[in-house]
């Protein structure tokens, strides 16, 4: 199973890549660390039955509604897919990030928080209404500021990678060359800084999928296959 996933790594990252604000908004995914069983152990840390579904939940409802009458089973199947890797690759990049010593400051945690539209009462972080929220769907706070500072930190590797990505003027203009063989003279320079961040954005993403997928070789990582399969 977990060959099968790698050969999907791929375009399974692009989609995770568009829905990840989504999985891991405010009522994303929190470490449960209680029963449910166990759906993945990414180098000794578990990710439980009840972390998978309540990804997956959120996925499913998220298609559903963008592909309407074109959601169809094998869609669902790939979901499933898609939410364990999802998990799994969050859980690899934190464990790395962690490896090679970056850290998330409290200060750095309490402004994210703060800035979180769901916890604002007329544009201001409001304490009480951060806690009656977080009471509403039974997370403690200070589960929730672990999760929290586990996606900062995540962000934080990305954007390592990421600024460790660039492209020159003559790779430009070759890869602008190659996209469009029909462009008329001056249709280059005219486009040029704009080509040149989606560009860019590209090799960033490739990056990013490569340093995961060089990480995912190196962890030791078991499904399970029922999960799946169900």
């Amino acid at each position: 199973m977990i060959e099968s996933m790698r050969k999907h790594m791929k375009w399974l990252m692009w989609l995770t890549i568009l829905l990840v604000t989504v999985t891991f908004l405010f009522f994303g995914i929190y470490p449960s660390h209680v029963g449910g069983g166990t759906a993945a152990n990414v180098g000794g840390d578990v990710i439980s039955r009840d972390d998978f579904n309540r990804v997956y939940r959120n996925m499913y409802e998220k298609y559903r509604s963008i592909l309407k009458d074109q959601f169809n089973e094998s869609i669902t199947k790939e979901l499933k897919v898609q939410a364990l890797q999802e998990l799994i690759y969050d859980r690899l990049l934190i464990q790395e990030a962690e490896r090679i010593g970056l850290k998330v400051s409290d200060r750095e945690l309490q402004a994210a928080i703060m800035k979180e539209p769901a916890f604002a009462i007329d544009g201001k972080f409001d304490k009480r209404r951060y806690e009656r929220i977080l009471d509403s769907i039974n997370i403690k706070p200070a589960l929730f500021e672990a999760n929290e500072r586990g996606i900062l930190l995540r962000q934080k590797l990305e954007q390592m990678i990421r600024d460790g990505v660039g492209v020159t003027d003559a790779e430009i203009a070759a890869a602008y060359q190659q996209r469009n063989p029909k462009a008329k003279p001056g249709d280059f320079e005219k486009n040029k800084e704009s080509f040149r961040q989606m560009y860019l954005a590209g090799k960033q993403r490739e990056a990013i999928l490569a340093y995961i997928q060089r990480i995912y070789g190196k962890t030791s990582i078991t499904v399970d296959d029922k999960l799946l399969a169900s």
